[in-house]
């Protein structure tokens, strides 16, 4: 079999996704011929979709490199070269190198200007390193060439929200949205617009679709989930933080989310139990001390409140609020001089936080403790 019979075997390979059966014909294919661009090329992808990203990175060095100092190659030269540098910088983009991803994806439009992938990809590194407005004429340049490409509106509407400009980025998903009626991601961002501007019925409408698009979108039942808590809806609040760790179970902050709902229906007995769960997965964790101590103290158990406060201070000595309610505890048992102590150190701590109307409310009820 001569390399080109090889790369196109090889190519099938990548088609059905044998990636790894792809990189060992394509192998083959250099060691009959080490000059043969295409298989270089076609390896490197094979590399990218292994996320093997320095092989990439040298494979398609290697079609630039070969391609510059020939013009034999099936199909258009500029279009390969443009390829192999769009590739390239894919694949220094992952590896962390941004300036020669966006240098790379620069060079992929000089050989071919009307490179859609390369404007739309140019544009997400630009986003992610938060170059929103140049990411934003790179998602106009993929949609002049394209107006019908719902993830370049998608991703503009990304930008455009980043930015603040709400009503551009709604513009944006909702197109995205007329071209793609099933864009999962799209209703959860436009449903994080809607929340943004308290349009919550829209958001919760937004997220609902989401879900019915991906029913395991934790993010999408967390944003409900949140609205729902927001607007005092607890019950249905807990039954998204249900959902969201039937799906994972080993989320520590869901756990303190159902607890902070449940803790507001009162349920303080299954408050506790998620705290216990959450603290079960993250012992360090100084919020769910102090949490769990909310709802002991509310049912009595003021030894259990105590310890709870004892390991949060310990935890991090540093909690004014903390102090506070530990001094209450030590007052409850009359326990005066620890519960001066506690509020005093909790007064200096909101003192060097600024906090001028704590600091002078706990020295005035000290001052009245000690009278």
């Amino acid at each position: 079999m001569n390399g080109e019979q090889l790369i196109k075997q090889g190519v099938q390979k990548n088609l059905y996704g044998d990636y790894e059966g792809a990189i060992t014909v394509f192998n083959e294919a250099i060691q009959l011929n080490c000059n043969l661009a295409e298989a270089y090329y076609h390896r490197g992808y094979s590399c990218l979709e292994l996320a093997e990203f320095n092989q990439a990175i040298a494979d398609y060095q290697q079609v630039t490199k070969i391609l510059k100092n020939s013009a034999k190659l099936a199909g258009n030269i500029n279009f390969y070269l443009a390829k192999a540098f769009h590739n390239r910088g894919l694949a220094a983009f992952q590896c962390g190198d941004d300036q020669s991803a966006v240098t790379d994806i620069n060079e992929a439009l000089k050989f071919y200007p009307e490179f859609i992938a390369a404007y739309s990809n140019r544009g997400n590194i630009l986003h992610i390193l938060g170059k929103y407005t140049e990411a934003i004429s790179d998602y106009n340049q993929a949609i002049q060439l394209n107006p019908h490409l719902a993830a370049a509106y998608h991703n503009r509407g990304n930008s455009r929200y980043a930015l603040q400009d709400y009503q551009g980025a709604i513009a944006d998903y909702n197109q995205a949205l007329e071209i793609n009626p099933n864009f999962g991601e799209a209703y959860y961002n436009r449903g994080l617009v809607m929340s943004h501007l308290q349009d919550y019925q829209g958001a919760i409408a937004d997220f609902n679709q989401a879900i019915q698009q991906d029913p395991e979108d934790i993010q999408a039942y967390l944003e409900r989930g949140l609205i729902y808590r927001t607007l005092q809806d607890y019950e249905n609040a807990i039954q998204d933080y249900n959902q969201v760790l039937q799906i994972n179970p080993t989320l520590p902050t869901v756990y303190g989310l159902r607890a902070n709902a449940r803790r507001h229906q009162k349920n303080h007995q299954g408050a506790i139990a998620d705290i216990n769960k959450l603290l079960q997965l993250n012992p360090h964790l100084v919020e769910g001390y102090c949490d769990r101590a909310v709802s002991r103290r509310f049912l009595g158990d003021y030894n259990g409140a105590l310890a709870d406060y004892n390991r949060a201070l310990q935890i991090n000595p540093n909690l004014a609020a903390a102090y506070y309610a530990r001094g209450e505890i030590y007052q409850h048992f009359r326990d005066i001089p620890a519960a001066i102590d506690d509020f005093q150190k909790s007064a200096n701590l909101f003192d060097q936080e600024g906090n001028k109307l704590y600091y002078q409310e706990i020295i005035n009820l000290i001052a009245k403790i000690r009278k």
